[in-house]
């Protein structure tokens, strides 16, 4: 069970059933886009999936791509899927901490979710 509040950048374990349609379903790693003060005030956490899939998102230039040398475990691998962000209540799903991406992946997230809001 969560115990503390998602920071931006973290990744956590969680299972975002229930889905429908094209909504990726069962567990998966999720990294947390939105800020802690924003994540605390709401209860829950805006969150993209990490998939070792994909190959339609990435065909579309919507995904980032996590490699080893991405966090701090270096474990937690595949590709984030901007375009299936959510917001997800960790604690109630009793999400589990993974680890840390480095700070210039989180940003390069954020760059391609607005680029998917607002592209010019």
């Amino acid at each position: 069970m969560v115990m503390r509040v998602p920071k931006k950048g973290e990744i956590w374990y969680v299972d975002p059933n229930p889905t429908k349609g094209h909504e990726l379903r069962s567990p998966h790693y999720f990294i947390v886009v939105s800020d802690e003060l924003l994540n605390q005030a709401l209860g829950t956490a805006i969150c993209c999936p990490i998939s070792t899939g994909g190959n339609a998102a990435r065909s579309q230039n919507i995904t980032v791509v996590l490699d080893g040398s991405s966090t701090e475990s270096g474990k937690v691998t595949g590709v984030i899927l901007c375009h299936q962000v959510r917001a997800l209540g960790l604690k109630e799903r009793q999400a589990k901490y993974a680890t840390k991406a480095e700070d210039y992946l989180i940003d390069e997230v954020i760059m391609k979710l607005v680029d998917l809001i607002d592209p010019q």
